[in-house]
């Protein structure tokens, strides 16, 4: 089988392809071991992320968040967490009920400082692609040498992962959990092959749920969430986005219904590329503006699709 007919594959047990695609798209989640062309595999969705925040949405993460975080009087004048400010902030923040782990005010203290380390250093330290150079006290000595938000992925080009300016998450617009559910679930008639058929028409397509479209940076906790006027993603071990993935429920199912109709008609794929191709897309774009307007400071609700 050549290399790009693997990415048609879909192993049930890990939901994970082997091969780079060529030609061909990507519904799910997997690990990619390619070291060398890391960046640049169209699966993935962290490097895609970082590329269209730092490239085409920087004006959402590069804010001045010290006179934002000074005028919620989150912080005082040195962004220091005085007693007052600690407590202050805690009453914002409780504890999210379905959260796995109890968050203790320790922890959301040492968290907290954490991020405002780095934006202490001035207006742009929260800034995507920033490098901060210097070094910081009790931090590792490498941080500062890799921009802002990079993500983590090989010693050549380096990143700090998840926490580095303040802890985040990609997130996917149109969730995998989502398109696994009421896009590739069953066909009517409880048959396996007919969503078989659905997944070939929407790999052919050319539709990677990775895509630059559909990821958006997010805080993953409350606290810079609030700050950065974006929702936090699953903040303080809170497991999934449960209202957010339900609320796509109706639209996915509508693109399934779609697909059946014309596997049914036995319409030829190439009928059919440009317009799944253009769905997805429009839809990702359409919650990535929701995304924007929606509340700071918890976690994400439904999206109106």
């Amino acid at each position: 089988m050549a290399s790009s007919d693997t990415h048609l594959v879909w192993d049930p047990k890990t939901l994970n392809h082997k091969d780079r695609p060529s030609g061909f798209g990507c519904l799910w989640r997997h690990s990619l071991t390619d070291n060398a062309g890391w960046p640049a595999h169209p699966c993935n969705h962290m490097s895609n992320s970082y590329n269209v925040s730092l490239n085409e949405r920087s004006a959402l993460y590069n804010k001045d968040h010290q006179t934002i975080a000074r005028r919620m009087k989150l912080v005082d004048e040195d962004f220091a967490l005085t007693s007052k400010a600690q407590k202050r902030v805690w009453r914002r923040f409780p504890v999210s009920e379905n959260s796995e782990r109890k968050l203790t005010f320790k922890d959301f203290i040492k968290n907290a400082r954490k991020s405002l380390t780095w934006l202490r250093r001035g207006p742009e330290g929260w800034h995507i692609g920033v490098k901060h150079l210097a070094h910081v006290p009790r931090q590792p000595r490498r941080v500062g040498r890799r921009p802002n938000f990079l993500p983590r992925q090989n010693e050549v080009r380096g990143g700090y992962g998840a926490f580095y300016p303040y802890e985040h998450n990609h997130h996917h617009l149109i969730a995998i959990g989502a398109v696994e559910e009421w896009v590739i679930g069953k066909g009517a008639s409880g048959s396996p092959s007919r969503s078989d058929l659905v997944v070939k028409l929407i790999l052919i397509s050319r539709w990677n749920i990775h895509n630059e479209k559909n990821m958006v940076l997010l805080p993953q906790q409350e606290f810079e969430s609030l700050i950065v006027g974006l929702p936090a993603h699953c903040p303080w071990g809170v497991p999934a986005h449960s209202v957010y993935q339900t609320s796509l429920k109706e639209r996915l199912r509508k693109l399934r219904k779609k697909l059946d109709r014309a596997i049914t008609q036995e319409k030829h794929p190439k009928d059919l590329k440009a317009e799944i191709l253009n769905d997805l897309n429009t839809l990702s774009v359409e919650l990535l503006e929701q995304v924007k307007t929606m509340r700071a400071g918890v976690q994400l609700t439904a999206a109106n699709v």
